[in-house]
């Protein structure tokens, strides 16, 4: 502690210095909240924002504050170490003995200072009363942050009173009295981007000699259309012919003016462009195939279908809707006008619908139609052009075989097949991996002699030829069956016999020859069906 008398000198310092401290929060305090006012008279007049409330919350906020400055002010204790500092930086010429008689501290025995330290202590106190220290903050400084506390006062009143008139009580109270005279239709309203907005004012009481609907679709997008009476109804008409964007209206009439409607501009969700991209079956060598801006694709089945549908703005549902209402689902995101659809199987040919629905439950109004075909990925083509049917040689005959074959996407290998009565059935392989769509001819020579035939045996043939199915496994295709028989070597006719010994011999003969053909015809009819059944139902195997 310092000296008791040391102290009463300091003390009217201590309380100058309160009183600037009290002040100059206070004078901060109300600036900071008057310039909040003017933001927000700012707000509400020029930029259109509501703020309902805020002259109570910022004046309540500027009250708790300044209550909470003055408390602190009353707390504050003072140091009388930097006092003594402060005045030693406006009187040099003290030498630290202001500050050298604050840090005395008396006798712990006596409780008393000693006589140097009493005389440092005096000589400290004689020099306040040459140099006034409590002019150390000055009366001048007082009285100018007295003004500028009470200009800081002033301001935040006017802040206070301008949002008190532009508040949503006060604009409310004014729109009510107009209100009650007119009526406006739509008001507030959503409408389709590209409608056209007719806007109807209804009075009640005296008509106005001139109304006028003004638009605001931007800053620098103002339109004014003069509205017109309909004959003797109370009511003014007018329209705009397209809207294209969000915009705000109102009416104008003798100096008055409704409040600002809204109009908000929508669209329906609706397909800008569709892109495909097709990835074949590895079987057919066709490299993947991208198709811009289509809605028909056509591809073998078994490919797989990627769609990239671009939009007009983005979607919270897309899907592909068949006619039996069955559907498939499109990827869609919510930052993006787009959806997408991977690794859709092209099975069979089918129609689809495009359903969009946006975040607002807007639908397409028109759906795009989307066809997909899938092609049949169809069976090799074969044709045995010589020799032409069923055959009669003898068993030392050769015979050529020509025909000519074909396939959509090629073949792996063809050849050609024949089979001795009971005897397995021989593969001959004539060639292999064809071009797709290329005819290939075929030819062969067979020797009867090297397989050994005897009179009247059948010999059965057919063409083969194999290519990649739909599941990408090797299918066999077979050409129609005919047969070869094979005739004796003579043939013994015995002339001058008598007639009744010819028609005798004749008849023996005939018998006997229609009893080997009817035999000939049963196993040709019971070999074609078994192989009709057998090509049906379960290919041959590839030999």
């Amino acid at each position: 502690m310092i000296a008791p008398f040391l102290r009463s000198q300091l003390t009217p310092i201590a309380q100058r210095q309160r009183q600037w401290r009290l002040q100059s929060h206070l004078a901060a305090c109300w600036a900071g909240a008057a310039l909040a006012g003017f933001i927000g008279i700012f707000l509400q007049r020029f930029a259109g924002i509501s703020l309902p409330g805020v002259m109570l919350l910022l004046g309540t906020a500027t009250a708790v504050c300044s209550l909470l400055i003055w408390k602190r002010t009353q707390k504050w204790e003072p140091d009388f170490r930097q006092i003594a500092r402060q005045i030693e930086q406006h009187h040099p010429e003290l030498h630290a003995l202001l500050l050298t008689a604050v840090e005395q501290r008396p006798e712990e025995a006596t409780g008393r200072f000693n006589f140097l330290q009493e005389r440092v202590i005096q000589e400290a106190v004689n020099q306040n009363q040459r140099h006034r220290w409590i002019e150390t903050i000055s009366r001048r400084r007082l009285m100018g942050l007295q003004w500028v506390q009470l200009f800081a006062l002033l301001a935040l009143v006017v802040a206070l009173l301008g949002l008190r008139s532009h508040s949503p009580a006060a604009s409310d109270a004014a729109a009510t009295s107009i209100q009650q005279r007119i009526s406006v239709t739509p008001g507030d309203a959503s409408i389709e981007r590209g409608s056209a907005l007719v806007v109807l004012a209804r009075f009640t009481g005296p008509l106005p000699s001139g109304v006028e609907l003004v638009v605001e679709a931007g800053p620098s997008h103002n339109q004014r259309v003069s509205l017109v009476k309909n004959l003797n109804d109370p009511v003014f008409g007018g329209s705009i012919p397209e809207v294209m964007s969000n915009l705000t209206y109102h009416i104008e009439f003798s100096g008055q003016q409704t409040r600002d409607f809204k109009v908000a501009v929508f669209e329906h969700p609706r397909l800008e462009q569709a892109d495909a991209r097709i990835h074949f079956p590895q079987y057919t060598g066709i490299a993947e195939k991208e198709i811009k801006d289509t809605r028909r694709v056509s591809a073998v089945e078994g490919s797989q279908l990627d769609l990239s549908l671009k939009l007009n703005k983005p979607v919270a549902i897309a899907r592909l809707v068949a006619k039996d209402q069955s559907f498939v689902p499109l990827v869609t995101d919510t930052n993006k006008a787009i959806v997408t659809l991977k690794n859709l199987p092209l099975d069979a040919s089918k129609t689809y619908n495009l359903q969009l629905v946006d975040a607002e439950g807007r639908t397409n109004k028109v759906p795009a139609q989307f066809v997909f075909e899938a092609l049949k990925n169809r069976a090799p083509e074969l044709k045995l052009t010589a020799p032409r049917g069923d055959q009669r040689v003898s068993a030392l005959e050769e015979i050529a075989f020509q025909g000519e074959t074909w396939d959509d996407f090629g073949l792996r290998s063809y050849g050609l097949a024949y089979t001795v009565a009971g005897k397995e059935t021989k593969f001959i392989e004539l060639g292999q991996a064809t071009a797709a769509n290329e005819k290939r001819p075929f030819n062969h020579l067979l020797k009867m002699e090297d397989l050994s035939l005897k009179s009247d045996q059948l010999v059965s043939y057919f063409g083969w030829a194999d290519d990649v199915g739909p599941d990408g496994k090797v299918r066999r295709t077979l050409s129609d069956i005919y047969f070869v028989e094979i005739r004796p070597f003579e043939e013994i006719f015995r002339e001058g016999q008598s007639q009744e010994g010819q028609e005798e011999q004749q008849d023996k003969k005939a018998g006997a020859g229609n009893e080997s053909l009817k035999l000939a015809e049963l196993q040709k009819q019971i070999t074609t069906a078994t192989w009709n059944l057998q090509r049906r139902v379960e290919p041959l195997a590839r030999k």
